[in-house]
């Protein structure tokens, strides 16, 4: 992905109004074969926000980053499982995590990441993705 496409991404993201009934903006994403559409968060803001006081984890959030960095999630006034991706520089799955309702265990990266996708648990099996699926964020 170009460095200039994220940067603009980024930008607009966190420089947008986002109406009250959509907290979040959306974005499109090819996962191998199969394209998506998820909420994003890619402004501090709404990282921290992330999946809290949602009653359902459809469409999933991509938690986006400017770099590569070691991070750790948790699921504080989430209610739903879910699995997260953690996804490496080269937009490719590094490992898939569990993570349990309104757990606070912080469960981290394993190496530096650009990006998590959160997902309903189970999402990642049932499409058949796993560690090493290429990710591409669309424009």
């Amino acid at each position: 992905m170009k460095t200039w496409f994220l940067a603009a991404v980024l930008l607009l993201t966190s420089c947008a109004a986002v109406p009250e009934s959509q907290p979040f903006p959306l974005a499109k994403l090819r996962l191998e074969q199969l394209v998506i559409q998820v909420q994003l968060a890619a402004t501090p803001a709404l990282r921290a926000q992330g999946l809290m006081f949602q009653q359902h984890a459809e469409p999933g959030m991509l938690l986006l980053y400017a770099e590569p960095q070691h991070i750790s999630l948790w699921m504080r006034n989430t209610s739903m499982p879910l699995d997260v991706a953690f996804i490496d520089s080269d937009w490719r799955i590094h490992a898939i995590r569990q993570l349990e309702p309104f757990d606070e265990t912080a469960v981290p990266s394993e190496i530096a990441v650009i990006a998590a996708l959160e997902m309903p648990r189970g999402w990642f099996a049932t499409n058949k993705l796993a560690a090493g699926a290429q990710l591409t964020l669309l424009e």
